[in-house]
């Protein structure tokens, strides 16, 4: 997925609202929510009956979770689903104790969703997530807060939410937990089929439902300055050894106030170090475009290609539908990163590693580059291995 198209793909969840304001604006402020009953964009990420797609993923079965303010007795048991059959009977029973359902790992199902997912990783270099929660009318959820951001988009259903005026932004480890999470300050608002709500990490909130609910929430966490000074620090790491060796040898009596002053001097020492590489030309981009590639080769595998007829020069190759990439390199070779893991490459094959990276469809003999005909078909052979290409 090459970014314009990314770009499309986004616009048309948030329309009216515009990409721009929402990544310059929206990311950065607190709760946002937009009204758009019959939001045809919207409403299909689940395709025209999300009842009948999340009754049928029974191999979702042992990922389920659930939650309740006011339960009616204890949750039904989830396993030794058999079938589709039996895993909407283990539903209904959830749904008749006052459970909301909480239904992970959405985007294989609905090949809208999973588009829309992958183009918010084009835009953020960050993995984004997908769930749907699906209750039925007096269930009531507990105070809680998510660890990322969330876009929810209403499908069917209403339900009023209840949301803290504002978040800390906390960090994704947690202290020691308080007795009840407390809701404090906040507003009260329905939503309706078609409406989005967008909720910074941190956000404390619950949600009532007055009849059969369901909506989808798509989790991501934009890049953060303790990110982004950490990739600053990683890439630093890369060709300082200083920060490489070894202070804590005797932590264990350090952590009891034995001598921890003597960390002082060498962490000080790196942050100098630190500080006067952010202020080389060129350090901090170059921190954030390694860190963009590791984070690619994290992102979980493209499918793989049915194995088919070998290549030849007359094959005709198109970009999978959910691939992308990011390419970094040194003096020597590139590093294609993709999702699922990394290609080095000899920066000799530069420009026909770049023609197949923005082109959407080709023939193996119009790979440009000065070298040989089986230097094309290598090329074309291992970026179709890793499912970055497939034969159109």
């Amino acid at each position: 997925m090459l970014l314009p198209e990314a770009q499309r793909e986004l616009e048309r969840l948030l329309a009216p609202l515009t990409l721009d304001e929402f990544l310059d604006r929206t990311l950065s402020g607190g709760l946002y929510r937009q009204c758009g009953a019959g939001s045809a964009e919207r409403m299909a990420l689940l395709g025209g009956d999300p009842r009948a797609v999340l009754g049928a993923a029974f191999e979702l079965a042992p990922k389920l979770t659930f939650h309740s303010a006011n339960p009616l007795g204890p949750a039904p048991s989830l396993k030794g689903v058999a079938d589709a059959a039996d895993f909407r009977a283990r539903i209904a029973e959830f749904h008749a104790r006052n459970y909301s359902v909480r239904f992970p790992e959405l985007r294989a199902l609905w090949p809208q969703l999973e588009r829309l997912a992958r183009a918010l990783e084009v835009l953020l270099y960050e993995p984004v997530t997908t769930s749907a929660f699906w209750s039925m009318g007096g269930m009531r959820a507990p105070v809680h807060h998510d660890d990322h951001d969330l876009i929810v988009v209403q499908l069917l259903g209403a339900k009023r939410w209840h949301v803290a005026d504002s978040s800390e932004l906390p960090n994704t480890w947690r202290g020691i937990p308080p007795d009840v999470e407390e809701l404090g300050p906040h507003s009260t608002f329905d939503v309706h089929p078609g409406d989005l709500v967008y909720l910074p990490r941190g956000t404390r909130h619950s949600v009532d439902s007055a009849g059969e609910s369901l909506h989808l929430s798509i989790g991501f966490t934009p890049l953060t300055l303790r990110e982004a000074l950490i990739a600053a620090l990683d890439q630093l790491s890369d060709v300082d050894r200083t920060l490489r060796v070894t202070v804590g040898g005797r932590l264990a009596w350090q952590l009891r106030g034995a001598g921890v002053e003597r960390l002082t001097a060498p962490l000080l020492e790196g942050l100098e170090r630190l500080r006067a590489a952010c202020r080389t030309p060129g350090f901090l981009s170059a921190a954030l475009q390694q860190q963009a590639g590791r984070t690619v080769a994290r992102l979980a595998p493209l499918p793989a290609v049915p194995a088919g007829a070998a290549l030849g020069l007359d094959t005709e190759l198109a970009h999978s539908d959910y691939a992308f990439c990011h390419l970094t390199a040194n003096a020597s070779k590139i590093d294609f990163s993709y999702p699922g893991g990394h290609l080095y490459i000899h920066r000799g094959a530069e420009p026909g590693l770049l023609y197949m990276v923005n082109t959407p469809r080709f023939r193996v003999r119009d790979i440009p580059g000065d070298f040989g005909d089986e230097v094309r078909l290598s090329l074309a052979a291992r970026l179709v291995e890793v499912g970055f290409l497939k034969p159109a």
